[in-house]
């Protein structure tokens, strides 16, 4: 699976991180199959390149928790949802069982229950004299 993800850089106390899509099963700072971006949390700045991003994103890249709220910070986390929704249906009808199609007809065929009447409302009770207690 491909994981979008931080690489460490930078020196002791001043962190600087790229944005990669990796492998899952390599190390950190290993070889990475795409470079994304850069980013600085001591500035806070993030550039990625977006087309790329987005790119990888459809066909299954999954981000990792800091790299998904960069990519909502920046906006493209929900550019990738809105095309996902918008993409078409599949063409095509779905093949059923033999036996399926016979439940879906028995199913239509079959007489319709007659719904019952209205709950009328409720009778009053008698009230009974209380008895008396020797």
């Amino acid at each position: 699976m491909v994981k979008i993800r931080l690489t460490k850089l930078g020196r002791h106390k001043l962190p600087a991180y790229r944005v990669i899509a990796i492998d899952s099963r390599k190390r950190r700072d290993g070889a990475y199959l795409h470079l994304l971006g850069t980013y600085d949390p001591v500035k806070g700045v993030a550039k990625l390149d977006e087309e790329l991003t987005l790119k990888l994103l459809a066909q299954g890249a999954q981000p990792c928790d800091t790299v998904l709220s960069i990519l909502k910070k920046q906006g493209i986390y929900a550019k990738f949802l809105a095309s996902k929704k918008q993409k078409p249906a599949k063409k095509g009808k779905r093949k059923l069982s033999k036996k399926k199609v016979a439940k879906k007809l028995a199913k239509k065929n079959a007489p319709k229950k007659a719904k019952p009447a209205a709950n009328p409302a409720p009778a009053a009770k008698a009230e009974e004299p209380a008895k008396e207690v020797k």
